[in-house]
């Protein structure tokens, strides 16, 4: 197996550029670096932005998009850019493991058949942004079902694949139609796809990643989450994916949790969703 691997990123204007920092240089140190890291700048970026890019420009391909195109669109260009068969995602606020990428490495390894794969999330608060510090700031876990089939059952009512710490065969990805926009759920609806065509999913139990969470539970509710909810399963149950009870199943409790209050989402999140 050639372990080579590239590193696909987007950054938007809103995101912190200290958080950018961190999360290039978690990936450059990594113990099995990057063959390349690609970077897609969707839209124009702050001057503090562009100056952490300019800082790693030696180490990077940077694709600029004259406007802001989404998550799906800005994925779907840079994954063009990518060399190498296999690509490790990394999100522009987060703090990958060191061992992240040489563990997954060594999962596939011994695992041919795999196409994609993930594994377990650490979530915290805060600004930390090395992974000693960010260690002690830990407040959940996040872990998934391991083996292609438990996660075939688990795909009909949530996410079967921890995204920020994905590593996929480009290959595989671009069969199936790569990215798209499809507003909030762009690697869900990939994974779908995906499942569709045979490609075969798996998850370690190591954490590989910790998710910055600041301000998540904010981002997961009100009437705009909860309409794309609703379309997104729509779409599920007219592909035959789901039955309707299951549609009204899993939409009914998906839109309730998004229109309470916050702190009441927090609280199912972290009571009902997590592990500690």
């Amino acid at each position: 197996m050639d372990r080579r691997y590239s590193v696909l990123m987007s950054v938007y204007q809103k995101e912190c550029p200290a958080y950018l920092h961190a999360a290039i240089k978690s990936m450059l140190n990594q113990t099995e670096v990057p063959d390349e890291i690609v970077l897609v700048c969707d839209g124009p970026l702050t001057d503090d932005q562009n100056q952490v890019i300019e800082e790693y420009s030696g180490h990077m391909k940077v694709l600029r998009l004259k406007r802001n195109c989404g998550l799906g669109v800005a994925l779907s260009e840079g994954i063009k850019l990518c060399r190498n068969e296999w690509i490790a995602r990394m999100d522009s606020d987060d703090i990958s493991a060191s061992n992240r990428c040489s563990l997954q490495l060594d999962y596939l390894q011994k695992h041919p058949e795999v196409d994609v794969l993930s594994g377990t999330l650490a979530e915290f608060e805060g600004n930390a942004c090395t992974e000693k510090d960010v260690i002690e700031k830990v407040t959940s876990y996040k872990p998934l079902p391991e083996s292609c089939d438990e996660l075939k059952k688990y795909m009909c009512s949530r996410n079967p694949i921890n995204h920020p710490c994905v590593m996929f065969r480009k290959s595989k990805v671009l069969e199936a139609g790569g990215y798209q926009a499809c507003y909030l759920f762009e690697d869900y609806d990939l994974w779908i796809r995906m499942f569709q065509r045979g490609a075969i999913f798996a998850n370690v139990p190591q954490i590989l990643l910790y998710m910055r969470t600041n301000h998540m539970y904010e981002r997961r509710g009100g009437s705009a989450y909860a309409k794309a909810i609703i379309k997104f399963y729509k779409k599920m149950y007219q592909n035959q994916l789901i039955t309707v009870s299951k549609f009204f199943t899993v939409v009914g409790i998906r839109v309730l949790v998004s229109l309470i209050p916050a702190r009441a989402r927090r609280y199912l999140y972290e009571t009902r969703l997590r592990k500690h």
